[in-house]
């Protein structure tokens, strides 16, 4: 059986970016205020570039992904940072 870390990492870059995009846009424009923001980004991006460069193992760790791990999935998705 395959672990699932590369899906892991996958979806809490996707969470992380989705936080930083919804922080970002709180005002509606991306602005000079945003600046904070780019650090807490580069870390996203740098952890979504990870998972890419991984595709192959994502897929392995798709084929044989159980209830428990799609469960943990999801929750990484869509908890809050």
């Amino acid at each position: 059986m395959q672990d699932v870390d590369k899906l892991e990492l996958l979806a809490s870059a996707i969470n992380g970016l989705v936080d930083i995009g919804e922080e970002v846009m709180k005002d509606g424009s991306v602005n000079l205020l945003d600046l904070p923001q780019l650090g807490p980004l580069a870390k996203e991006v740098e952890k979504l570039v990870q998972a890419v460069k991984a595709y192959k193992e994502i897929g392995e760790e798709l084929k044989d992904i159980d209830p428990v791990e799609a469960v943990k999935l999801v929750q990484t998705l869509f908890a809050k940072n």
